[in-house]
């Protein structure tokens, strides 16, 4: 009976789906729908009318696109009728179909508050299997709205499902999905752990197709952790995996692999632009992204995907300053993401249009998808969310060994168990109470040392300015003075001998060369563009003197500094980076530097990266107090900021400070 009226469930699709054909759909297809319903009693024997009404329902509401009010309607009175009758698949064909009609709305929110209606049924039901479509349905909706935690819960409940079920399958699809999440969080070392149970699953089932799949995905990682040239293997193993599924499709499903292979094909290919870009191989990066476009109109592909595909694209064109194509591409991806609400494509579209109208001086333009990046940014990644994804995986994994050890062991001994657990309690107890004391005490300590170095800092600065202001004004003017003096005598050049002629004209040359180093040494101490016109145009005249004396190219870029912040913050904020690009400077060896510096209405954001020759963290850290490292680190703790360090000997340095502020 349960294949039956799946046969007829179909049955009935395709005769509706028939009926489509005809140019007015209400005149047409409803009728046609309704009455080829009326066979359903003959092959369902013995089902009442209200069941068949269900289907009947279902089934017209997930044909119906042209009115969500409609689809809505007939998706709740197929509800009503299921749960009256007790019937379950009716129940799930009714949720499925009413969570569409509300997402057809786009109202996320309440279809998503129905697929979990549907799950929570299914968890009160002896069989689980009917609700297999519940979860992709109610995963798609979380990550278009980028809602990674309640994503993570669902897919950890379908897994135990799956585990339950010994689904290997299911169990892959959703090792697939828990990557894809942690890999969204930069979680690497997890995301790799995942996929690569997701591989041995594939290789497990001996189906080409999920390898294929799963290949890909973890080229993604690969990517996220900088490791470009792994990824770039990787995905031509892929493409040649597709080239030869399609020739030889095998055991598969020949419909499947014709549908599925070039999907993945295209995303191999849009992988492959994107690896060739981070590596700074644009024509390579654009060949391989416009095929990735090109694709999509050859081969059906989901909207998120040809997005993403477009704003690749855009961004490979002004990364080689085809800025009228770029924004073509830009545009056509930023429209279609926010036709369809995805988050994060809506996000990297409106970064990149930034920075094209921002090249194009069109200031306006670049200031509003900005404030749009920014906004999407915010909302997608903090904290709170990582907390939350980490929680509840450390959940489900506690979950999962409890479990086992049940299943293992035997029932202690109550009485030793107490007598443990009372030790342990006790000496928790102790020995938080002595961590407590000496967490005061050091916090005390650390107090004090910042107090003092906050005072030395800024009298330092003070001090600076001061002796810079003196040394430029006041021995400035002596020497100007003297200057004038001496070229009073310009009268009497006829009468010297050339022996006083020459002495005369190479004392003016030293009296020159003197001003030129009092003013650099007054530079040294404290720049005047610094004092005088802010910190941005203080770091635009230092590259430049640095870009002007070297090898190196430093690109710098700062936004939210119209308005000068406070002077101390400022010095500070300066001295870190002059600190940080003297030591790429002289150590670095570095042919490329990146400087990125962004106020946000509570902090600023700095970051320096370099492709330098790199160096060892640890050492690092440990001889922090001194000299070099040691006063970036000072400062960075008197801004009460952090500080991030990433860098490997031959693998470049990346630096990411950010520093509180409350404009």
């Amino acid at each position: 009976m349960y294949y039956l009226r799946h046969i007829v469930y179909l049955h009935f699709l395709l005769v509706c789906l028939a009926a489509d054909a005809q140019p007015d759909w209400e005149k047409q297809r409803l009728p046609v729908a309704y009455k080829s319903t009326d066979s359903l009693k003959q092959l369902l024997p013995g089902s009442p009318d209200d069941s068949v009404k269900v289907f009947r329902l279902c089934l017209i509401s997930e044909l119906q696109q042209h009115n969500a009010g409609i689809k809505t309607e007939f998706a709740q009175q197929a509800l009503y009728i299921a749960e009256k009758l007790h019937y379950k698949k009716g129940i799930f064909l009714a949720y499925t179909a009413l969570a569409n009609a509300y997402q057809v709305k786009n109202d996320y929110q309440k279809a998503i508050s129905i697929l979990k209606k549907a799950i929570d049924f299914s968890e009160t039901t002896d069989n689980n299997s009917d609700n297999t479509d519940i979860y992709p349905a109610l995963l798609n909706l979380y990550f278009y709205l980028g809602d990674y935690p309640n994503a993570m819960e669902i897919i950890s409940r379908e897994k135990q499902l799956a585990e339950k079920l010994n689904d290997k399958k299911r169990i892959a699809h959703c090792d697939n999905i828990l990557g894809y999440i942690h890999f969204k969080q930069e979680n690497f070392g997890a995301a790799i752990a995942s996929y690569n149970r997701y591989i041995n699953l594939a290789s497990e089932l001996n189906d080409s197709l999920m390898l294929a799949h799963a290949l890909g995905e973890l080229s993604d990682v690969y990517t996220g952790e900088k490791k470009y040239r792994q990824a770039v293997d990787i995905l031509f193993n892929t493409i040649n995996l597709c080239d030869r599924l399609q020739a030889n499709p095998g055991i598969h499903n020949k419909d499947l692999i014709n549908g599925l292979t070039p999907q993945y094909k295209s995303k191999a290919l849009y992988r492959l632009g994107k690896n060739y870009k981070l590596m700074g191989e644009n024509l390579m990066a654009e060949k391989y992204a416009l095929e990735a476009v090109e694709h999509t109109k050859n081969y059906p592909t989901p909207k998120y995907e040809t997005a993403a595909y477009y704003i690749n694209a855009g961004d490979i064109f002004y990364r080689e300053k085809d800025f009228n194509k770029a924004l073509h591409y830009l545009h056509y991806g930023y429209q279609l993401s926010r036709e369809i609400q995805h988050r994060e494509n809506s996000r990297d579209a409106a970064e990149y249009l930034s920075q094209t109208y921002a090249s194009l001086n069109q200031n306006d333009s670049a200031f509003y998808f900005y404030r749009i990046f920014t906004g999407l940014k915010d909302s997608i990644v903090n904290n709170e969310t990582k907390m939350k994804i980490a929680g509840i995986q450390g959940q489900y994994d506690i979950a999962k060994k409890d479990k086992e050890i049940v299943r293992q062991q035997q029932i202690r001994n109550i009485l030793i168990g107490s007598f443990i657990f009372l030790l342990i309690v006790l000496l928790l107890i102790y020995n938080g109470y002595r961590l407590k004391q000496k967490n005061k005490y050091q916090q005390a300590i650390n107090r004090q040392q910042n107090e003092l170095f906050n005072a030395i800092v800024t009298t330092q600065d003070q001090e600076r300015k001061r002796i810079a202001q003196d040394i430029h004004d006041g021995l400035g003017s002596v020497l100007s003075a003297a200057k004038l003096k001496l070229s009073s005598l310009e009268e009497s050049k006829k009468i010297f001998t050339p022996d006083e002629l020459e002495k005369y004209q190479a004392s003016l040359d030293l009296l020159d060369e003197a001003s030129t180093e009092l003013r650099n040494i007054s530079h040294n101490i404290m720049p005047a563009t610094l004092s005088k016109l802010g910190l941005e145009a203080a770091l635009q005249n230092f590259i430049g003197k640095i870009t002007a004396h070297s090898n190196m190219q430093i690109n710098f870029t700062a936004h939210g500094f119209a308005e000068r912040i406070e002077e101390n913050t400022e010095i500070s904020i300066y001295r870190i980076i002059l600190e940080l690009i003297n030591n790429i400077v002289k150590h670095a060896a570095a042919q490329k530097v990146t400087l990125q510096l962004i106020k946000y209405p509570t902090y600023i954001n700095l970051v320096i990266e370099d492709n330098g020759v790199g160096f060892n963290y640890e050492k690092i850290m440990d001889e922090k107090k001194g000299i070099g490292m040691g006063n970036i680190f000072s400062r960075v703790e008197y801004l009460k900021g952090t500080i991030a360090i990433d860098s490997l000997p031959g693998k470049g340095t990346t630096v990411i400070v950010e520093i509180p502020y409350d404009a």
